[in-house]
């Protein structure tokens, strides 16, 4: 499953760990080119429409962004995904990267999976909780994928 990666992604795992360590204010890193660019496309090319269905916020209405949680059900290319998120050796490398031992994959993609923000629909710093609703087992990291082909700095974020 690690094809699917970068493969200017897999050397430099050290350097990932060391950045990740000392990221403020929070820890984090920031990977450009994490995936495969051919792979990448096919998400984006597969990448379902907005549908109001999947838009309701907390108070009932529809919502600027769509939220697709059982993302190996929408087809191939994401059930390619959904399977480098579950592989040990992929875990095993974002633990190396973290200091995080033992990361586990979350199959329910509680807060996850593909996440449509129309223009103007803010993502902001936040924790969704700590401890996962079905398994009890403490919340450690987010994985952001963002495909956007484009970005310009002076959008924010």
């Amino acid at each position: 499953m690690l094809s699917t990666l970068d493969t200017a992604l897999l050397d430099p795992v050290a350097g990932l760990e060391r950045q990740f360590a000392a990221a403020q204010p929070f820890r984090h890193v920031v990977i450009d080119r994490f995936l495969d660019p051919h792979f990448c496309q096919e998400l984006i090319d597969d990448f379902p429409p907005f549908a109001e269905h999947a838009a309701y916020n907390e108070r009932g209405e529809v919502g600027g962004k769509a939220v697709v949680p059982g993302i190996a059900a929408l087809g191939p290319v994401y059930a390619r995904f959904d399977g480098l998120m579950k592989d040990p050796q992929f875990l095993a490398m974002v633990s190396r990267i973290t200091g995080i031992p033992d990361l586990l994959y979350d199959p329910e993609y509680i807060g996850g999976g593909t996440h449509d923000n129309q223009h103007g629909q803010e993502l902001d710093v936040h924790v969704d909780f700590n401890y996962h609703p079905t398994t009890a087992l403490h919340r450690r990291l987010n994985l952001i994928l963002f495909l956007n082909p484009e970005w310009d700095e002076s959008w924010g974020g």
